[in-house]
């Protein structure tokens, strides 16, 4: 007997700061790409398509999707604010 199925999983994949749409407030905004995995023995073995991405509010729990175009670019801002960050904690205390 074959057991084969589906199962969708969810990867964090950017995160930034920025007021929610929903509630108002300035909080973490993750997004997730979430994908549907073909099962074999409910082992996931490829993905189908590109999966979609979500935006959801820390504060809130709101959620909205997020065209690919858009999360592309939400990814790359949430790199560069990470490296931004990275640099800032690098450099020597001010007055030494």
């Amino acid at each position: 007997m074959i057991i084969f199925g589906s199962r969708s999983r969810s990867a964090l994949v950017g995160v930034l700061f920025f007021a929610c749409a929903l509630c108002g407030s300035t909080a973490a905004q993750r997004l997730h790409r979430l994908r549907t995995w073909f099962t074999l023995f409910f082992l996931p073995v490829f993905p189908f398509g590109h999966g979609r991405y979500v935006l959801q509010c820390a504060y809130c729990g709101g959620q909205s999707s997020m065209p690919r175009e858009g999360a592309e670019r939400f990814i790359a801002d949430s790199e560069r604010a990470q490296q931004a960050h990275l640099a800032q904690e690098t450099l020597p205390p001010s007055g030494v």
